[in-house]
């Protein structure tokens, strides 16, 4: 069994895993835009400073939305619509993107301490993410994405 194909069971695993993580996403970003400016991540020895907690109220707000609507790509391309192509690409650079300057940003505030560092183990669960990014980027190099593959009724 290969990542060769979008729609084997492989392909499909990692499509799921995607859902699952975005919908965890979902409830804990939605629970801190209730209640912002209180991270559930431990904060840096000099605490959250203003512009840090302004760049996570923006980030919680993108990967919230961006939750949302990766649920929706995984409905789609499993119901084989048109749509769920590019909303894939979309919501796959996004997350990879989000990642990276998320990762970039609690380093920059000192809220890393290392590889014992919770912040690890919260990005841990999103390496089969980046692999399924990496497989899309395949699939859609390949023509394996174009609108006659993914057919559907909606």
């Amino acid at each position: 069994m290969s990542l060769r194909d979008p729609r084997n069971i492989l392909s499909t695993a990692l499509l799921l895993w995607y859902a699952l993580f975005q919908a965890v996403h979902a409830v804990f970003n939605g629970r801190y835009l209730l209640d912002p400016g209180n991270p559930p991540f431990a904060p840096p020895p000099e605490g959250w400073l203003p512009q840090t907690v302004a760049f996570l109220n923006g980030m919680a707000f993108v990967d919230f939305a961006n939750a949302v609507l990766s649920l929706l790509f995984v409905a789609g391309f499993l119901r084989r619509a048109r749509w769920s192509t590019w909303l894939g690409t979309v919501t796959l650079t996004v997350s990879v993107y989000a990642a990276a300057v998320f990762t970039w940003g609690i380093v920059q505030a000192g809220a890393w301490r290392g590889p014992g560092s919770e912040y690890l183990w919260v990005n841990i669960p999103f390496l089969p993410v980046l692999l399924l990014f990496v497989v899309w980027s395949y699939w859609a190099a390949s023509g394996k994405l174009a609108p006659g593959n993914v057919r559907g009724a909606v």
